[in-house]
């Protein structure tokens, strides 16, 4: 868990609690990691069961949110440096070679509850369509 900044995209106050999760998406066969993701979330605005998923599963958050039956929308962030968004907190990753990167808010009944933040990874070129 981690503070709140004073200025963030998550409309919380400064120093409230915060969940920070960090994930790689790797291939089930090869192990080949595809996507590096990073999320911070508003656990106190979402059920206890989730944030109980969260902790005590490897699931996918979106898996989860299905599962646990919550309603979401998703907003884009843009941010005057391109995709590598200005995020809630200090992130020092270094995620290598990478194809795209986005960041997104989901909100829950208009109230955000997380931002993620997506690095698809070269390993997925393979599968882009020939030019």
């Amino acid at each position: 868990m981690m503070g709140a900044r004073a200025s963030n995209d998550l409309l919380v106050e400064e120093g409230q609690p915060l969940l920070h999760r960090a994930a790689t998406l790797r291939g089930c066969i090869s192990g080949c990691s595809y996507v590096y993701a990073e999320s911070v979330i508003v656990t106190s605005r979402l059920p206890a069961g989730f944030s109980h998923r969260l902790e005590s599963t490897n699931d996918p958050i979106g898996r989860i949110l299905h599962e646990v039956g919550i309603a979401v929308s998703r907003e884009d962030l843009v941010h005057p440096y391109g995709p590598m968004v200005s995020l809630p907190w200090n992130v020092n990753a270094t995620v290598g070679d990478y194809l795209l990167a986005r960041s997104y808010r989901i909100d829950s009944e208009q109230t955000p509850v997380m931002i993620i933040a997506e690095w698809f990874l070269s390993t997925l070129t393979p599968f882009l369509p020939s030019a």
